[in-house]
């Protein structure tokens, strides 16, 4: 009896350092989905406040449309980012479609299509991403991707 006593000691023991040996190896697998999320929120967030400053004029607020511009947010008309980045940065003038490539970088072309695809894939509610999450709180991308 005295011998399995023990035995199972050495045995938790055994499981309870396995498992503080992986605690580390645990987090570190969790962190960069952690920090993936986050980035993909700065860019959600960020490509909502070029959207404001530059293109809700036309597409409107939430990338709905306007009569001057089209929807965006249309699933049967969802561009890739290259297409999209194309776009913005060249315009299409016999649309009436200026060019930003003088006011937006590649990094702001990119977090404007983020914004909106978010908005197709009907992930983003309207709004400010900062304010329609939990709570009423910041948006949460969970295990949304743009495509």
């Amino acid at each position: 009896m005295r011998i399995l006593g023990t035995a199972a000691i050495c045995f938790v023991g055994a499981l309870a350092w396995s498992a503080a040996q992986d605690a580390p190896v645990r987090a570190a697998a969790q962190a960069p989905a952690a920090a993936a999320s986050d980035d993909l929120y700065k860019d959600v967030y960020n490509g909502w406040k070029w959207w404001h400053v530059y293109c809700y004029r036309c597409h409107g607020t939430d990338a709905l449309g306007t009569a001057n511009a089209p929807n965006l947010t249309d699933p049967n008309e969802k561009m890739t980012r290259a297409a999209f980045v194309k776009i913005v940065r060249d315009g299409v003038k016999d649309k009436g479609m200026a060019s930003w490539e003088k006011l937006l970088d590649a990094k702001q072309m990119g977090q404007l299509f983020v914004y909106v695809r978010a908005r197709a894939d009907k992930v983003l509610p309207p709004g400010r991403p900062d304010e329609v999450g939990p709570n009423k709180g910041p948006w949460e991308p969970g295990s949304w991707t743009p495509k």
